[in-house]
């Protein structure tokens, strides 16, 4: 039987949910299995999911943080805790950097979560572990590690808005596109299982560099 690995960047989802959904609130079991619906509809048969790989980092937070940072780390790491406890359900963590500008404002980036990405998307696929693989990731500096895997014999479907897109050398790269438009959204919106935190990623998901 035909397998699926589904990668998410945490950020790219957070920031397309805030921008395009409202701020709607995903089931994200709902989500993943909706997912591999899509991808057994484009396979002609069915095809199951090996597991779900989440990519984020905590926010930035000081040396000695505030009651509004402290507050910010705490209810972001409860999250990614309960995402763990989900079916066949993987988070990986990388960190925050604060970055100055040359013109001496202040940016926030992920270090360390793309290269875990790259990495499983590879690892998984050398190893014959999967035939499908799910970019809910749109950059595209993932674009070389798109075209191994798929020298390796593996399908590649990204996962993207509308206006909140993937890059033209991603929708070019990939093999099949999947729109997360506002009927599939509705269909995965979370109904008490895993609570996203409040303003989740709202204070700080403009601030992250793709």
């Amino acid at each position: 039987m035909a397998k699926a690995a589904i990668l998410i960047d945490g950020a790219y989802l957070e920031m397309l949910l805030i921008k395009e959904h409202d701020r709607a609130q995903v089931d994200y079991h709902k989500l993943t299995l909706g997912l591999v619906k899509r991808v057994s509809r484009y396979a002609g048969g069915h095809v199951s999911l090996l597991r779900t790989y989440y990519y984020h980092a905590l926010p930035w937070a000081p040396a000695e943080p505030d009651e509004e940072e402290q507050d910010r780390v705490y209810k972001k790491r409860g999250f990614f805790h309960r995402l763990e406890y989900l079916p066949r359900f993987e988070v990986r963590l990388g960190r925050t950097q604060r970055v100055l500008t040359e013109e001496g404002a202040t940016s926030f980036e992920q270090r360390g979560v793309d290269v875990q990405l790259v990495a499983d998307m590879v690892n998984l696929s050398a190893k014959g572990l999967v035939d499908h693989i799910v970019l809910v990731a749109p950059d595209s500096d993932f674009v070389p590690a798109v075209r191994m895997v798929k020298d390796m014999g593996v399908v590649v479907h990204l996962v993207h808005g509308g206006n909140l897109s993937a890059s033209a050398d991603m929708r070019m790269a990939c093999d099949e596109r999947i729109e997360l438009d506002g009927d599939f959204v509705y269909d995965v919106r979370r109904g008490g299982n895993v609570r996203q935190p409040d303003n989740a990623g709202d204070r700080h998901a403009d601030e992250f560099n793709y």
